[in-house]
């Protein structure tokens, strides 16, 4: 009998969740977020969510940014990511901000600066779509990134779910449109 607590995580998530983020991991719906003040580790459990299903062949997730120069700071998602994954059988490929695993699963983190870039992912398919600052997006970036929540209907990536998750701090200026989703 599967356990709804229970969370599946991999071996590439080295930090035990705290109680929040084990609820926000166990979530089966497939919108979510985590808001709160800075440092209640809502990026980790955003970058633990990316990682559940590193494991599937075929499995793809992406974490957004406002900018680029966000992703790259220190404490950012990405550097977080690096302190996690070094020293794995994870590989970086910087060109593409892109780590690929030996089950050819990726995890990709990119950024969305302007109200058009939304387009650069036209035509990708992931099953974990993720905004770190999600109050720092447009609301219709945001809802664009849905469209690329896909999988296919058979083989070992039709059991993994789609998943679009957010965290974020109040404020920032999509605060108001934020607060009236969740």
């Amino acid at each position: 009998m599967h356990d709804p607590l229970a969370i599946r995580l991999t071996g590439y998530v080295p930090e035990k969740p705290h109680p929040k983020q084990h609820a926000f991991l166990t979530l089966n719906c497939r919108e979510a977020f985590f808001g709160g003040a800075a440092g209640g580790g809502k990026t980790a459990a955003e970058l633990m969510a990316a990682l559940q299903y590193v494991d599937v062949p075929g499995y793809s997730a992406v974490i957004l940014r406002k900018t680029h120069a966000q992703l790259a700071k220190a404490d950012s998602v990405l550097h977080q990511a690096h302190r996690w994954l070094q020293g794995t059988d994870a590989r970086w490929t910087g060109s593409k901000n892109r780590y690929t695993f030996p089950s050819g699963a990726t995890l990709e983190f990119g950024h969305l600066q302007h109200p058009n870039d939304k387009y650069n992912y036209q035509g990708a398919a992931f099953q974990f779509v993720g905004f770190d600052e999600l109050t720092q997006f447009l609301e219709e970036e945001y809802r664009y990134l849905f469209s690329r929540l896909r999988k296919p209907a058979d083989g070992a990536l039709a059991g993994v779910p789609l998943r679009m998750r957010s965290a974020s701090n109040p404020g920032g200026m999509g605060h108001l449109w934020v607060r009236s989703s969740f």
